[in-house]
């Protein structure tokens, strides 16, 4: 799966080992300030140590209502300890707090990526840090892409804190026999909601609201974490959803939802690479796709092979007026399409493949002739400059030492196979053998009915894709007084919906609505 490729990135980042001082317009003060000296940390390990560390340095950003914040960054290691207080993992975080606020009344907002087996490399150093790595849509892979002072940081909102999960980054276990603790739906969130209560009471934070802001997979992280959160007296104000994905069981073989949930963004693709007769808006092209499918398209599916060839060719030309297949292929089919034949599909007479996590992105492929995809033109664009950036930022701009190597994606090789899917979700005594925490979400929501929830989703994302959400919040079966504290939202962009900048403007400007209730 393209999702899997990216987040379980081979290739680690060596960071750099030398304290440089910051230099001005990159991670430092303005030009003509003092320059400010990194408390960074003496000790460099080969292995992760139970000993927290950090290093601390100051910094200022404008923002694009030219708002000047003084900042503090902190990068360091927050450490987790098992059930009989014994160290078992250190997790590594970066902090950006604004200088001089009242931290009673400043938000504090933990972000993470997902995976599982992915650091926060991709939020961090894209979305709406204070430094950001400026990727176009469009952009090819090689292209310079050099990390710049961010305008559009939620730093004016809110404190920010970047946490990479236990196997990615630098965080890692003390032992390998702690793995099987961390790797895992329930031991992940739970090594989560440790190392937030742990930076609420180094830093004195218990006051601060509080927000979870996860992506992907971290989608299905937050969901458990904040209601392991709730129960252990941590009572949060919000979680921000990016690209969700809460229900693993509509992905399981022989399901029609996982073909149902798609078409939508099969439609908003076809739409955006002119392969269909355009009518209207994209959003009223995407509506016509969710009424075809949640209706006839649904419906000719649950048939199964008694379905006849009358209605069999009826929908298989309505769906290739939507998504620009055609209806013969779509019989070929049995009018189920999985992304990467979709991808390899579509722009197939162009010799051009589509992105996965990003379907507006296209690329070319050795062979031609294959049935299915196996790039992801969005990978090879993005990738390279992210971590390049990272490579020199953590050293040079937050005094970060360490001859450990970085892992944007897992440590572990076989992370998917090593991975604990099951869940036990908050009533009943049985393990789920496939997770669902849109039903820990609700939970949540139900016993503290102040917390909110935004939900952010792409259109051209085919890794988790919108219909599925709609989905699965739709069926959390709220009252109507909590439906109230739901908001979803939607953006022409993929599953790291920050990429470009019209997007990321739309984004940042709905998640400082949210964070600040107006």
């Amino acid at each position: 799966m393209t999702l899997k490729r990216l987040f379980s990135y081979v290739c680690v980042v060596a960071a750099g080992v030398g304290a440089v001082t910051p230099v001005a317009g990159f991670g430092a003060e303005p030009a003509g300030a003092p320059p400010q000296k990194a408390a960074a940390a003496e000790k460099a390990d080969n292995k992760p140590s139970a000993e927290e560390r950090q290093s601390v340095t100051k910094h200022s950003v404008t923002t694009a209502g030219g708002r000047t914040i003084a900042y503090t960054a902190t990068a360091g290691t927050l450490t987790l300890k098992g059930e009989n207080g014994t160290p078992e993992a250190s997790m590594f975080y970066v902090a950006y707090v604004a200088d001089g606020a009242k931290t009673a009344n400043r938000p504090v907002t933990f972000f993470y990526n997902g995976g599982p087996g992915s650091s926060s490399i991709w939020l961090h150093m894209a979305s709406f840090g204070p430094r950001r790595v400026p990727i176009a849509l469009g952009m090819k892979a090689g292209s310079a892409a050099p990390l710049a002072p961010n305008p559009q940081t939620l730093l004016g909102e809110t404190d920010m804190v970047f946490l990479d999960a236990i196997g990615t980054g630098y965080s890692d276990v003390l032992d390998a026999s702690f793995g099987k603790n961390y790797w895992g739906n329930d031991q992940d969130a739970a090594s989560f909601a440790q190392a937030i209560r742990r930076y609420l009471e180094k830093n004195d934070r218990w006051a601060s609201p509080k927000y979870l802001f996860g992506e992907s997979y971290g989608t299905t992280r937050s969901a458990i974490t904040a209601l392991k959160l709730h129960d252990s007296g941590v009572h949060l104000n919000g979680v921000i959803l990016m690209s969700s994905i809460l229900n693993f069981a509509q992905r399981a073989p022989g399901l029609d939802r996982m073909a149902i949930n798609q078409v939508p963004t099969y439609a908003a693709t076809a739409w955006h690479h002119g392969k269909i007769a355009r009518q209207g808006s994209l959003t009223d092209h995407v509506e016509r796709a969710r009424r075809f499918a949640s209706g006839p398209y649904s419906a000719a599916l649950a048939k199964g092979h008694w379905l006849g060839d009358e209605e069999r060719n009826n929908v298989a030309r309505e769906m290739a007026e939507l998504t620009g297949l055609s209806p013969e292929y779509l019989i070929r089919s049995d009018l189920q399409v999985m992304p990467d034949r979709f991808r390899k599909e579509l722009m197939r007479a162009e010799g051009t493949v589509v992105g996965g996590l990003d379907t507006r992105f296209t690329g070319s492929e050795a062979d031609g002739t294959a049935e299915a995809a196996a790039t992801d033109p969005t990978e090879n664009s993005i990738a390279g400059p992210i971590i390049s950036a990272f490579n020199g930022y953590i050293a040079r701009d937050l005094g970060y030492k360490s001859n450990q190597p970085y892992y944007p994606g897992s440590r572990i090789r076989n992370m998917f196979a090593l991975w604990d899917w099951s869940h036990r979700p908050p009533y009943g005594a049985r393990q789920n053998a496939m997770a669902d925490v849109a039903i820990d979400l609700a939970e949540v929501m139900r016993r503290n009915p102040s917390m909110r929830v935004l939900s952010m989703s792409g259109y051209y994302d085919l890794s988790t894709p919108f219909f599925a959400t709609e989905y699965d919040l739709s069926h959390m079966m709220l009252p109507a007084d909590l439906r109230a504290n739901l908001t979803e939202r939607y953006y022409e962009s993929g599953h790291m919906i920050y990429l470009d900048e019209k997007s990321l403007v739309s984004a940042r400007t709905d998640i400082a609505q949210f964070l600040t209730g107006h």
